[in-house]
């Protein structure tokens, strides 16, 4: 006399068991929403393109979320004091050097060389292919601010040392903070000329970059670093390490236009 309890109960049971496999979260989901608290990462705006999605394919492997704080590397390196921050991405190792002699930086790895040079229009049709070239009639160039962006920074010393910063300097249109605000104000044809590195015109169809032999001469590198004040310096470590390895970020900055050296496995 209890048997169609007994089969409802067993309904309800199979229903309630279908129930909970059919929203039960699977790996993947688990990793959209992490509740990881982020490693914080202050990175050179020039790098934005390749950093940001190396970071988002980090998070889906692992589930590790990277918060991102893009500017200049001057601006940013001013910040290393204050900012509650883990990893720090210049595109100039001379500030990871400053870094580890004023201990804020502890490890550091190479990432890309970079070789500053000049952006032109397209066909480079003001034929613009020397620094000489730059002391033209009603050139407007433009270069990013020595006191905020790493090629701002290099700019200086390049033309200081080539004796031509002064005359130059003069005759700048305009300056920006970053890199690639630069390089948006020479695809807009706001300029004519600007000095930016060369992973920075890769990515813009419309722009040519011209070497010249001063920055030929000396290329720099960008440089991923843990902050010494970090409370998560191992996990630090271990998205740097990923960043710059050969089988994980590197790949990632060549389809950016970067070129990349060797690196280590991920593995």
């Amino acid at each position: 006399m209890h048997k169609p309890r007994i089969i409802f109960g067993c309904m309800i049971a199979v229903v309630a068991l279908l129930t909970w496999f059919l929203i039960k979260p699977g790996p993947d989901a688990r990793r959209s929403t992490s509740t990881a608290k982020p490693l914080v990462m202050l990175c050179a705006a020039g790098i934005s393109k390749p950093v940001s999605e190396i970071a988002a394919q980090y998070e889906a492997e692992t589930g590790q979320p990277i918060q991102l704080d893009f500017a200049g590397s001057g601006t940013l390196y001013t910040k290393l004091k204050i900012a509650n921050a883990d990893i720090y991405l210049a595109a100039d190792n001379s500030y990871a050097q400053k870094g580890q002699q004023e201990g804020l930086l502890a490890e550091a790895l190479p990432v890309a060389p970079l070789t500053a040079g000049l952006a032109v229009a397209k066909g480079n049709p003001l034929k613009i292919h020397s620094l000489q070239d730059l002391l033209k009639d009603d050139l407007k160039i433009g270069i990013a601010s020595p006191d905020a962006a790493s090629v701002g920074k290099f700019t200086k010393k390049v033309l200081t040392n080539a004796g031509l910063w002064d005359k130059i300097e003069t005759r700048v249109f305009l300056t920006t903070p970053t890199v690639t605000e630069l390089a948006n104000a020479q695809k807009l044809g706001t300029i004519d000329v600007c000095i930016v590195w060369d992973a920075t015109a890769n990515q813009y169809p419309e722009l040519d970059f011209v070497n010249v032999p001063e920055f030929d001469a000396k290329k720099k590198e960008i440089t991923v670093t843990v902050l010494s004040a970090s409370s998560r310096a191992t996990e630090s470590l271990r998205f740097c390490r990923y960043l710059s390895a050969r089988d994980k970020g590197l790949p990632i900055f060549k389809t950016h236009g970067f070129d990349i050296g060797e690196g280590d496995l991920w593995s």
